[in-house]
């Protein structure tokens, strides 16, 4: 999934300078790193998610930065499927996500995306996709220290109106 260089309109008064195009191949991990306000999640929100839910043949796994609204779905989605699986925290919800996901991928094989928006979680969901889902793609913003296996993507402030995107070369 291919997403273009160019001035990108996120917000009627902030944009992204893309410096060059990303790819989001499957089995990739990136890391957005940048200061808050930079625009990372509004990457995600504005530019990475439609791009992905448009798109009917691939997963797509999304963790909000503020999960607790997300929490709630998935506990009562949960209950419907399995009435006696219990969900309670964050971490619940986080693994039995990825195990639908696997599920899901055992059943019809086809591109998975995992998102994360400053989880919490971020380290167990590295280490189940690289165990488990090793072909998924991993989009993951935080302000951990860098992750070796990840491109990094940098978002660089310019203005409060306009921030710089570019992949990394450290």
């Amino acid at each position: 999934m291919l997403i273009e260089a160019g001035l990108k309109s996120i917000w009627p008064d902030f944009s992204l300078e893309i410096q060059a195009p990303l790819d989001f191949a499957p089995g990739a991990v990136f890391h957005l790193e940048g200061p808050n306000g930079s625009g990372k999640s509004s990457f995600i929100k504005q530019l990475l998610l439609p791009r992905l839910l448009e798109m009917k043949d691939v997963y797509t796994l999304y963790f909000e930065q503020q999960m607790h609204y997300q929490l709630q779905a998935v506990k009562a989605y949960a209950s419907l499927i399995k009435p006696r699986r219990v969900i309670v925290s964050e971490e619940d919800a986080v693994v039995w996500l990825l195990n639908n996901l696997q599920d899901s991928l055992t059943r019809k094989k086809r591109p998975s995306y995992t998102i994360m928006d400053e989880s919490s979680c971020e380290a167990k969901v590295r280490e189940f996709l690289r165990q488990r889902v090793p072909d998924c793609c991993l989009v993951f913003s935080s302000h951990a220290e860098k992750v070796p296996e990840a491109r990094t993507i940098v978002f660089e402030p310019v203005s409060t109106q306009l921030s710089k995107v570019y992949v990394s070369r450290a």
